[in-house]
């Protein structure tokens, strides 16, 4: 489902609208788990189950095209001004090391 998620992020809506229906058919995956929970379906475990099993794919396919695309959009949020690391003096007279690898890195994290 990753891959679909990922095509159809880069042929057809683009990686924001493509989070955006993911996460629309996540919760509708989420509803039909729901339902297949409430005691009046669970007297009849065939078509709990049943159900379950629906949502179950459902949500599966909702965190597919999710999962694909919102490492890139968060990746390209962040533009690296300088490839090396630095050391910048703050105006409180503090040190720090500015290192663009280490922030990527924070980021996937």
């Amino acid at each position: 489902m990753p891959i679909l998620g990922a095509y159809i992020a880069d042929t057809y809506l683009g990686r924001y609208k493509t989070i955006l229906w993911s996460i629309l058919v996540a919760v509708i995956g989420h509803l039909f788990i729901l339902i297949a929970s409430i005691p009046p379906l669970i007297v009849h475990p065939n078509a709990a189950i049943a159900i379950f099993a629906i949502g179950l794919v459902i949500f599966g396919v909702g965190t597919g095209g999710f999962k694909s695309n919102i490492s890139p959009l968060i990746a390209e949020q962040y533009e690296a001004k300088e490839p090396r690391a630095r050391i910048m003096t703050l105006q409180s007279g503090e040190r720090v090391i500015i290192d663009p690898s280490l922030t990527v890195s924070r980021i996937y994290m």
